[in-house]
Order: structure tokens, then sequence, then C-alpha cells
């Protein structure tokens, strides 16, 4: 065998592989299924209309390796210009219940917006992770910063 092809082959297979595991969606930073965040729903939409609305596949765009789905290109477009703009804050998990500790899929018509910035929570038949979270948003801002840091670098919250 030939000690030089077969050292480059190994080196293209690494190199490759590095690529290709870039393009991968941190499931751990973002709050995904599938590659698709925010559930599907328009990241731009409730800024704009105040709903929760589903996107539709014609109007997806890839940013951070995410897809995320918009009504329109018009919403696509804005997305797409300013997407920090849009994006939900902790990467689309539930902010309270990254405020509590734990990082949860939240449902996705649970919202608001604060201070211009996107927050999704989590709903339950007893409890409703928005309505906790307006009762002392600033610090649970803080705790969920704090968590949402650790949980999206580890996979763990301490």
């Amino acid at each position: 065998m030939n000690k030089p092809f077969f050292f480059f082959g190994i080196w293209a297979l690494l190199l490759t592989g590095s690529v290709s595991a870039q393009s991968k969606a941190d499931t751990l930073k973002y709050c995904i299924k599938e590659g698709i965040g925010v559930g599907g729903y328009d990241p731009v939409n409730y800024f704009e209309s105040q709903t929760a609305t589903q996107g539709k596949i014609e109007y997806e765009l890839a940013f951070e390796s995410v897809k995320y789905r918009f009504v329109s290109e018009d919403n696509r477009k804005k997305f797409e210009k300013t997407p920090f703009k849009y994006l939900p804050q902790f990467g689309g998990w539930c902010s309270m219940t990254l405020a509590m500790g734990r990082a949860t899929t939240p449902k996705y018509d649970n919202f608001a917006i604060i201070s211009g910035k996107l927050y999704l929570f989590e709903r339950t038949v007893s409890v409703n992770g928005k309505e906790l979270w307006l009762k002392s948003p600033e610090a649970n801002e803080n705790v969920a910063k704090k968590n949402y840091k650790a949980y999206s670098s580890s996979g763990q919250i301490k």
C-alpha cells in the first residue's frame, strides 16, 4: 500500500466528516424538530401580526443550519436581512422552564414580545409558563440566561 495516498485518504475523510458535522443544526442551542426551528411557525409573523402562524415550506430559509418557515416571501426577506431581530430568546426553548432549571419545548402559540424580544412558553393543563414569567420577568430573564448558557454548551443545567 502506498502510504502517502493512504494518509491523504484518511485526511480527506476526516475533513469531509468535520465539514458535514458543521452543517448540522445545534440541537442544544436551538429547540428544533427535524431541523425546523420555532415549530415551523413564522418568527417574523409574531412581530408583524402578533399571532403564531405556521410558515410554508415554499418560503423556507436556513440560518445557522436551522430551517425557518415563513408565511410570505416578504417575511422571509425581513428575517434574512436581520435574523437576530426575530429569533426567539433562548434558542426557542420555553423561557419559563429554563428559569426553573429545565429545557422543554414550548407551545408555539403561547408567546410574549417584551422589549422587542420574542419569548416562547410551555403550557400545560394546570400551568401556563407565560403567566409565571410575567410575574417577575427581569428575575426570570436573569436565571433563564444563566441556565440557557449552561444547557446550550453542555446539555445540562447546573
